[in-house]
């Protein structure tokens, strides 16, 4: 993971430390915006987030429950937890056999592989995470699987 900052060359930069990581089998968190995120982060917002929040295990659409991947308001927080003033509501939803999301989250297969994709499965209807906004890699592809088409047709 590189943390860049949005300009031209920011992004341009972040991408090259990345490939290096790659090229050199590496994961690691890197720093390419130095002139705004420190090393040490933002004590005075570290010190908020640890009080107001506790680390909690969560489920995530498509990868299931994940230990200690999430946060929760801390109970002298219970008056502002919507759980808490409105009861438990369920805001899972049912994920179909049919969508392979979790598979393509974790990179074991991609999108076109997918038996919905592209029919059952569209960015108007999604069944899974990864169609769900225009950054999941359901999503790109089907954006731009006609730009590739293209290019490879001629037309």
């Amino acid at each position: 993971i590189v943390i860049t900052g949005f300009e031209p060359f920011d992004i341009a930069r972040g991408i090259q430390m990345a490939i290096v990581q790659l090229e050199n089998g590496e994961a690691r968190l890197e720093n390419q915006y130095a002139r705004s995120v420190r090393p040490e982060g933002n004590p005075p917002a570290i010190i908020l987030v640890e009080k107001t929040f506790e680390i909690v295990d969560r489920k995530w659409r498509g990868l299931g429950v994940i230990p200690e991947s999430g946060l929760a308001l801390r109970k002298d927080y219970n008056q502002y937890d919507a759980e808490e003033r409105f009861g438990h509501i369920k805001a899972e939803h049912d994920e179909t056999t049919e969508c392979i999301s979790g598979e393509i989250l974790r990179g074991l297969k991609k999108p076109p592989d997918c038996p919905a994709f592209g029919s059952r499965c569209t960015p108007e209807h999604p069944l899974g995470a990864t169609m769900v906004s225009a950054e999941g890699a359901c999503s790109a592809y089907y954006r731009y699987r006609k730009l590739e088409n293209q290019k490879q047709t001629g037309f």
